[in-house]
């Protein structure tokens, strides 16, 4: 829903949204650390096709919380980050 306005804020809402279904997605699959990072870093290439997605749009996540604002976001980078966390979800079926 987020992702389809017309509103920057709205597109980062987005983003954080479906990083927080990644890290969910990373607790259902047994994944544990302090951190994303740490979650991700335990994922074997084999196991995950995803996972160098999940790297890039965790990356962009964490420049939008840690710079807010000076992270400029367009609406269509903000679509490719959600676009990459839908390919994450797909792979395990997180999303429908």
């Amino acid at each position: 829903e987020h992702i389809n306005s017309d509103n920057e804020h709205s597109w980062r809402l987005a983003i954080l949204e479906c990083d927080i279904m990644l890290n969910e997605l990373l607790d259902v699959r047994g994944y544990r650390g302090e951190t994303m990072a740490e979650k991700m870093k335990r994922v074997e290439r084999g196991d995950w096709n995803t996972i160098d997605l999940a790297w890039e749009a965790h990356k962009v996540r964490n420049s939008i919380a840690h710079e807010g604002s000076e992270h400029s976001l367009s609406g269509r980078e903000a679509r490719r980050v959600v676009g990459l966390y839908e390919q994450i979800f797909r792979e395990f079926k997180f999303l429908e």
